[in-house]
């Protein structure tokens, strides 16, 4: 059986993996990414670890088919490069695909992690072969992979599926990227959590609070989910309005896609229906009556291995 080599390199750590295509990960490993430092430190350490993790594999780095990379945008999947991930300052133009290709000898395939997680939930996933699905991941930020008609949306630049900086609101709150108002602003938990803190009165009983540990740095989107349900005001301020801009960003991926499937990550994978009930709820204002009836939305079902899972989406041979 075919083996492909998985890499997928985040901020803070990087995961190398050993894998089938059908999705069953053999051997696997991490190391940290260390972002601040030269992106050569990281290929030093990354040469050992594929040896490490291609011999807990039983064969050599030579006898697999090809490499899949997953790493942060912006990217460039024509120029395989890292161009300036915002929280790896170090890495900016990295051709890291050639650095790869040089370090193992193998074919490699490069795409932005959000674009990979879709394929991994096309490829492995509850919904595997929808020919119509969208990802989006719901931790730190909003990310996207788009498939439509069996195909992933890459657009002309590698912009495809970049749905956090959809603008919901020009009005909004300022986004790092020079937008106002981004569907990240609203949904991204790093986002939200830094306002919701913002509003934290100092030294007041808070229900958020409780639900963190008592620590403001403990807060998660779940823990403010947890306190609206038990009545705290301004829990319940913030919960809505996640609900709500999550529901209209749904609703325009709806309308211009018109997907059958929506898998959402991190946070529905811990709240579930308490999400997907009330976002369900309220799609009908964004979205036109046919275009919800055809849609599910789910939480993922891969897990925590989704970026492993993703990278080895992206080495597979696709027709």
């Amino acid at each position: 059986m075919s083996r492909y080599l998985a890499i997928d390199l985040g901020g803070t750590k990087t995961a190398v993996c050993v894998g089938t295509a059908d999705g069953t990960l053999i051997a696997h490993g991490r190391m940290p990414t260390d972002a601040d430092a030269p992106p050569e430190g990281w290929l030093n350490r990354l040469s050992a670890l594929v040896q490490e993790v291609a011999g807990q594999a039983g064969c050599a780095v030579a006898d697999l088919e090809s490499v899949g990379l997953a790493v942060p945008g912006p990217m460039s999947v024509k120029q395989g490069m890292v161009l300036e991930p915002p929280n790896m300052p170090a890495w900016r133009n990295v051709p890291i695909r050639d650095w790869v290709a040089e370090l193992t000898r193998l074919p490699v395939h490069i795409n932005n992690d959000a674009n990979a997680a879709g394929l991994a939930e096309y490829s492995f996933g509850e919904f595997k072969g929808t020919p119509d699905l969208v990802y989006l991941t719901m931790s730190t930020g909003v990310g996207g992979g788009i498939i439509s008609g069996g195909q992933l949306i890459q657009g002309a630049n590698d912009l495809g599926g970049e749905v956090g900086h959809i603008v919901l609101n020009p009005d909004g709150p300022p986004c790092p990227c020079g937008q106002r108002g981004c569907f990240e602003m609203y949904c991204g938990g790093r986002n939200v959590i830094h306002q919701v803190r913002g509003r934290l009165a100092p030294g007041a009983a808070s229900l958020i609070l409780e639900e963190s540990g008592g620590s403001a740095d403990g807060i998660t989107i779940s823990a403010i989910a947890r306190a609206a349900g038990r009545g705290d005001a301004l829990a319940q301020e913030f919960w809505d309005a996640y609900v709500e801009r999550l529901a209209q960003g749904i609703g325009l991926l709806a309308m211009c896609v018109n997907p059958s499937v929506v898998v959402l990550g991190t946070v529905a994978i811990h709240l579930g229906d308490v999400l997907l009930k009330p976002l369900r709820e309220r799609l009908s204002r964004y979205a036109w009556r046919p275009a919800i009836a055809s849609l599910t939305i789910r939480p993922s079902a891969l897990g925590p291995q989704i970026g492993e899972l993703g990278a080895l989406a992206v080495a597979l041979p696709r027709g």
